[in-house]
C-alpha cells in the first residue's frame, strides 16, 4: 500500500513539474534577454531578438519591467509600408518605416508593459502589428526624447517684438540672427504648420510661422528668445505656439492585416506623423488609450490620434482620452478608387487619387465592391472581385464576376464593401484639437455614446464621404449618437460651427437619392456659443429628439455673434426627418431651416424658416 502511495505521489510530482515548466515556458521575461530598463542604451535590436524568441517558442506573454527603454531608428526593424493618409511620392518617396516594436506573423501574444516607458529618438514608428492575431499590448507609455513638434510659450508681445520661452524639449540654434529648429538627425525645414494653444481657454487656433521665420532673433536668457520685426499675427501672451513640418514620413503605430487586436492602458505622450493607424484589420478593441501630452507640453499628436482605414469586424474605442492633437482624434473610413479605364463589361482599371493614400493592396479575391457615381455618390451596382493585377503604385486592374452597370463612366468610383467595420465609441473625452472629434463613414452599425466633446476646433462629429477630395468612403446606414456632451465646439469654423455635421461631398443631388440613411441623435447635451447645433445634407431617415441645448457665454476670438437670427438646425435635401421634444434655455429659439426639400419631409415641433 505504501509502495503504491509513493508511486502515486512521484507521478503527481512529475506532472506538476512538467506542467509548471510548460507554463513558465509560455512567458518570456524581457530582462532575461538583454532588455534592461533605465540603461539609456538602444534596445531596438534586442527588442527584435526577444520578439523572435516569442515567435519561435510560441510564447503567450512577453513581460517587461517598469522603467525607461530607449529606441533609436538605426537598429530598429525596417519595413517598406504604404500607409493611408500619410505621405505622397513627392513629399517622401521612401516608404521605409523604422519600427521600435514589430510584431509580425505572430499569434496569441500579450505584451505586458508593467508601466514601462518607451522613449523614441529621431523619427520612428513606435510599434507595428502585421499579419498577426490575438495580440494584446498593455500598460505602456510611449513618448519621444525630442518630439518633432517644437513649442514655445509667448511671454511678451509689443510693437515690433515678441518674447517667448522655448520648451526644454525643443532644441534650436541661432545663425545670423535667425532661428533654426533641429532634432535628432532631422530638421523641420522652413515652412512650418503652426497652431497656437490658448491656454486660458483650452483651445487650439490656426496661427502663422512666417513672421517669426523672417524676424531677427536673439537669445536673452537660456531658452528665452526675443523676436524683432513685422510680427503681424494674433500672437497672445500666455499662449503656446506649436510648429511642425507637414510630412508624415512615419506613423504613431501601425496595425495591418491583423485580427483581434487589443490596446489597453496605453499612453501616447507623442506620436510623429499620422497616429495609431489601423489598415485592413479586423476586430480592434482600444480601451483606456490616452493621447495626451506630458506636463509642460501642449501637443501629443503630430496629426490624427487614431486612423481606421478599410477595416472590418468591430472597432471598439472606450474610456479613451484625446488632448492636444494637430488633427482629428478618430477617423474611420474606407477608400474610394476612381475608375480610370473600362476594359470590358467585366474588367476595369481603378486608381488611387489622393496623393497621400496609394500603394496598398485595397482588394483581395472575393471582396464585394460597390460602384458609385462621382457626382451624386449614388450606388450603381455591386460585384465580386475575381481577379486582381497591380499595375503600379496607383493603378489596379480588377476582374469582376458580372457586368459593370451600363451607366458607369470614367471618373466614377469603387468602394470595397467587404472591408467596412461596425463602430462603437463610448465614454471617451475629446478636447484641444483644432479639427474634429470623430469622423466616421461606414455602412455598418455605428454607436457613439457617453462621450465628451470639449471645445473641439471644428465639428464634434462629422459624417462626410467624398469622391472628389480625400476620397474617403462611404455612406452610413445605421448611426446612433446618444447621451454625449458637446461643449462649445467649432470655434475654428466661424459661421459654420455646428456641433454635429452630416455633409457628404456630393456635387449633384438626384431626386429620390440620399447619400446617408438612418441617423439617430438622441438625449445629448449641447452647450453652444453660437446658434448652430446640427447641419445635415442628403439624409434619408434623420431623428433628432430629446436633446438639451444650452447657450454658452464664452467669448471666443472666432465666435459668431450669438444674437444672429439664424436656424439652429439646417437641413438640405433630406426626407423622413423627425425633430421633436428637444429643450433649450432662453436665448436659443431652436428654429429649423430647410433647403431643397418640402415641409412635409419633416415632422417637427419647431418653427420652420
Amino acid at each position: 500500500m505504501n509502495k503504491i502511495l509513493g508511486q502515486a505521489i512521484l507521478f503527481l510530482m512529475v506532472c506538476f513539474v512538467t506542467v509548471g515548466h510548460g507554463a513558465l515556458a509560455q512567458t518570456i521575461q524581457a530582462n532575461e534577454h538583454g532588455i534592461q530598463p533605465n540603461t539609456f542604451v538602444d534596445v531596438s535590436a534586442a527588442m527584435q531578438q526577444v520578439l523572435k524568441q516569442c515567435k519561435d517558442k510560441k510564447a503567450k506573454k512577453l513581460v517587461l519591467q517598469s522603467g525607461r527603454y530607449d529606441f533609436w531608428p538605426e537598429k530598429a526593424a525596417q519595413r517598406k509600408l504604404y500607409i493611408t493618409n500619410s505621405s505622397s511620392e513627392t513629399e517622401w518617396p521612401d516608404k521605409t518605416k523604422h519600427i521600435g516594436m514589430l510584431i509580425e506573423d505572430m499569434h496569441d501574444l500579450v505584451v505586458e508593459g508593467n508601466g514601462a516607458e518607451f522613449v523614441f529618438h529621431g523619427k520612428m514608428t513606435t510599434f507595428s502589428i502585421i499579419r498577426s492575431s490575438n495580440i494584446r499590448l498593455q500598460d505602456l507609455t510611449i513618448t519621444f526624447e525630442r518630439p518633432t513638434m517644437s513649442e514655445m510659450t509667448i511671454q511678451e508681445v509689443g510693437a515690433g517684438y515678441l518674447v517667448a520661452q522655448v520648451n526644454p524639449t525643443s532644441t534650436y540654434t541661432l545663425k545670423n540672427d535667425k532661428l533654426f529648429w533641429y532634432g535628432e538627425s532631422w530638421t523641420p525645414g522652413d515652412h512650418l504648420h503652426t497652431m497656437m494653444v490658448d491656454t486660458a481657454q483650452g483651445i487650439s487656433l490656426y496661427s502663422k510661422y512666417e513672421p517669426l521665420a523672417k524676424a531677427r532673433v536673439k537669445e536673452i536668457a537660456s531658452n528665452i528668445l526675443r523676436f524683432e520685426g513685422e510680427l503681424k499675427a494674433d500672437y497672445k501672451v500666455g499662449s503656446i505656439l506649436s510648429m511642425r513640418n507637414t510630412v508624415r514620413d512615419e506613423v504613431g503605430g501601425f496595425i495591418y492585416r491583423s485580427k483581434n487586436i487589443k490596446l489597453f492602458n496605453l499612453t501616447m505622450n507623442y506620436m510623429h506623423g499620422i497616429g495609431i493607424t489601423s489598415q485592413f484589420s479586423e476586430n480592434l478593441d482600444y480601451e483606456q488609450v490616452k493621447v495626451v501630452p506630458v506636463k509642460g507640453r501642449s501637443i501629443a499628436a503630430f496629426a490624427d490620434g487614431m486612423q481606421f482605414s478599410g477595416c472590418k469586424g468591430k472597432i471598439k474605442v472606450s474610456n479613451c482620452h484625446f488632448k492636444g492633437l494637430h488633427d482629428d482624434p478618430i477617423n474611420v473610413h474606407g477608400t474610394y478608387l476612381q475608375i480610370a479605364e473600362i476594359l470590358s463589361p467585366k474588367e476595369l482599371i481603378v486608381e488611387f487619387k489622393h496623393h497621400q493614400s496609394y500603394g496598398f493592396d485595397a482588394f483581395t479575391l472575393h471582396d464585394t465592391i460597390s460602384i458609385v457615381s462621382r457626382e451624386a455618390i449614388q450606388p450603381l451596382g455591386e460585384l465580386t472581385v475575381t481577379g486582381i493585377e497591380t499595375l503600379s503604385l496607383t493603378k489596379i486592374r480588377l476582374k469582376l464576376n458580372g457586368s459593370i452597370p451600363t451607366n458607369t463612366k470614367i471618373g466614377d468610383a469603387v468602394e470595397n464593401l467587404t472591408w467596412t467595420p461596425e463602430v462603437d465609441i463610448r465614454n471617451s473625452r475629446f478636447e484641444r484639437t483644432n479639427a474634429r472629434g470623430i469622423l466616421v463613414t461606414t455602412p455598418r452599425k455605428v454607436h457613439i455614446e457617453g462621450n465628451i466633446f470639449y471645445r473641439t476646433g471644428m465639428h464634434g462629429i462629422l459624417i462626410a464621404g467624398d469622391v472628389n477630395s480625400w476620397f474617403e468612403s462611404g455612406a452610413v446606414s445605421d448611426v446612433t449618437i446618444k447621451n454625449n456632451s458637446f461643449v462649445e465646439c467649432g470655434y475654428n469654423l466661424p459661421g459654420f460651427n455646428y456641433a454635429i455635421a452630416i455633409l457628404p461631398e456630393n456635387k449633384a443631388q438626384l431626386k429620390g437619392h440620399y447619400v446617408h440613411r438612418n441617423i439617430n441623435i438622441l438625449d445629448n447635451d449641447f452647450k453652444v456659443f453660437s446658434p448652430y447645433v446640427l447641419r445635415a445634407k442628403s439624409v434619408d431617415g434623420l431623428q433628432f429628439e430629446r436633446n438639451r441645448i444650452a447657450v454658452s457665454t464664452s467669448n471666443f476670438p472666432l465666435a459668431v455673434d450669438s444674437n444672429q437670427t439664424v436656424p439652429a438646425i439646417v437641413l438640405d435635401n433630406c426626407q423622413h426627418v423627425v425633430i421633436k421634444n428637444n429643450t433649450a434655455t432662453a436665448g436659443d429659439d431652436l428654429s429649423l431651416g430647410i433647403h431643397n426639400m418640402s415641409k412635409s419631409d419633416v415632422k417637427t415641433d419647431l418653427k420652420i424658416r
